[in-house]
């Protein structure tokens, strides 16, 4: 909803019920580790799994929150001595938009979850 504020701009209201990133904090967790705790790297198996566990997490995300806008990433790779760093950017409002990110890593591969939530007015 937005109010016509007195300087002739809009004015935001925030979500009635913010994003519950703690419980979607969980939801990464497990929906990793029950996917990918005894996985090898492999990389055509890690590409469809990107897929795979992207569709899971939106969906059981989705259950929670109706009025937000959600992307959802994966990353899988093999663990293997290197180093990588992954950037994201995102043009949002800090007091309504948010996101969960959950990293897993067993003895052969490592992935990063992230969930970037953007309210719907």
């Amino acid at each position: 909803m937005k109010n016509m504020a007195s300087s002739g701009s809009y004015e935001s209201h925030g979500p009635p019920k913010h994003f519950p990133v703690v419980t979607v904090n969980h939801i990464l967790k497990d929906v990793l580790t029950s996917y990918l705790q005894v996985e090898e790297y492999e990389p055509e198996l890690c590409r469809q799994m990107t897929k795979t566990i992207s569709e899971v997490i939106k969906a059981q995300v989705k259950d929670l929150m109706i009025r937000y806008k959600l992307i959802v990433i994966v990353h899988i790779g093999q663990l293997n001595r290197q180093s990588i760093l992954i950037g994201s950017r995102c043009l949002w409002d800090p007091k309504s938009d948010t996101f969960s990110s959950y990293a897993f890593r067993n003895s052969s591969l490592f992935a990063l979850a992230n969930v970037y939530a953007v309210y719907l007015e």
